[in-house]
């Protein structure tokens, strides 16, 4: 072990020093409280005999300052005295330290209960290492919302070490909407015992030192101790896990190619359409385009996926932020138009529509032309099932194609489009 010696006596600390030398420990002296105090910010040792008088400070206030330097790391503190004095020795327990040695040192005594303390040195060491090892950040508070204990995963997971964040208020974690109730939330759960969170693992969201805001899963349990409580949270940064739930729950209603919804996402916008009472009609328009089968079979299917973006692309330039857009698959995409189904206003739309969808477009590196054959049906909420628009909107863009392509053909004629 690294033992500070504090004793401004050659008589007692050179024979001490031999002692604990021969049982294999390191040690530094020094000769006085305040040089005690120096050694152990510098050093971190892991035992303590401090004499009780000595000049410059003597050894009761040198043991209450490192005990209130810190307060997370228990070290063993003996103090050495040649006084029985019950007052003297109420004040070193009280400022901090654990055990008493009267001089003349007896060093079996010294010997023992350096192995005694050694072993719960071992236990805290071992505690210490679990709590810095597991993958969930554990930070412990007081009533107060000081952070008191930082592991390891909670460095890796917030960006601040240890050292910066004990004594720190924890609500420095949190977003700045939760930041400011913290120590409200704290208050009301210590006079009412009424829980929120505590006990109960929940999404919330962390703020890192860069100032980004991730989701974490935080558990909070409460330990009670004679005078007060002690927080601890379990904190798990799951940035990951939400990446790939979004990615999964956009896959499920996207087009993995073009970025556009995919018929699931089709199906429930036009529910959405179907639901919502209007005064005038929806346009739906059904697009299979001409001349993409001559792409992929001469430039490859690396420009046929370069063009159905393309495609994509110039479609989203024309919505508005009522408008639709979907991709059924292949070469087939579908639009819904909202309040659009108006004669005059279709067919300026669907002109508009074909015109762009006709440019030119380069594609690995190689320029290239398609065009569309698109079927329009005009219809108002609720008067045809899904199914059926979609299958008029089908059956008219055959039409168009039969009629010589790059056309649009308007299926129905029963529905007003004044």
């Amino acid at each position: 072990m690294k033992i500070l010696l504090a004793d401004d006596s050659r008589t007692t600390s050179g024979p001490v020093k031999a002692f604990l030398a021969q049982r294999g420990h390191q040690v530094q002296h020094v000769l006085d409280g305040r040089a005690a105090v120096d050694a152990y910010r510098h050093e971190k040792p892991d035992f303590i005999l401090m004499d009780n008088i000595m000049p410059e400070m003597d050894g009761i206030e040198a043991t209450r300052i490192i005990r209130e330097m810190d307060q997370q790391t228990w070290v063993p503190i003996i103090m050495m005295t040649a006084l029985e004095s019950k007052d003297a020795m109420l004040k070193g327990l009280e400022a901090g330290a654990d055990d008493y040695l009267f001089k003349p040192i007896d060093f079996d005594i010294l010997g023992a209960r350096i192995q005694a303390f050694e072993r719960i040195a071992i236990l805290q060491q071992s505690l210490s290492g679990v709590l810095d090892n597991v993958y969930e950040a554990i930070i412990t508070i007081s009533q107060t919302g000081h952070i008191q204990k930082f592991n390891k995963a909670a460095e890796v997971i917030f960006g601040y070490s240890a050292a910066e964040m004990l004594g720190q208020k924890v609500n420095s974690l949190m977003p700045s909407h939760h930041a400011e109730k913290h120590d409200g939330y704290l208050t009301n759960y210590l006079e009412t015992q009424q829980p929120k969170i505590m006990g109960i693992g929940r999404k919330v969201q962390g703020r890192r030192k860069s100032g980004e805001l991730f989701p974490m899963r935080l558990a909070v349990t409460e330990v009670k101790r004679a005078k007060d409580s002690l927080f601890i949270g379990l904190v798990q940064d799951i940035s990951a896990e939400e990446a790939a739930r979004i990615r999964i729950e956009y896959l499920a209603l996207h087009d993995a190619l073009t970025g556009l919804p995919n018929r699931a996402a089709f199906n429930q916008m036009l529910d959405n359409f179907q639901q919502q009472p209007s005064s005038l009609p929806h346009l739906l328009l059904f697009i299979d385009l001409d001349g993409f089968k001559p792409i992929n079979d001469t430039l490859g299917h690396e420009a046929g996926d370069e063009a159905l973006i393309k495609v994509a692309q110039r479609i989203n330039k024309l919505l508005g932020k009522n408008d639709f857009a979907a991709r059924l698959g292949g070469d087939e995409f579908v639009l819904l138009l909202h309040q659009r189904g108006q004669q005059q206003a279709a067919e300026d739309f669907a002109r508009q529509l074909l015109d762009l969808l006709s440019q030119p477009m380069q594609l690995t590196a190689k320029t290239a032309s398609m065009g569309a054959s698109i079927g329009a049906l005009p219809f108002m909420p609720d008067t045809q099932s899904n199914s059926e628009l979609l299958t008029r909107a089908d059956h008219a863009m055959y039409a168009a194609k039969r009629d010589g392509k790059g056309r649009v053909n308007f299926f129905n004629a029963d529905v007003s489009t004044q």
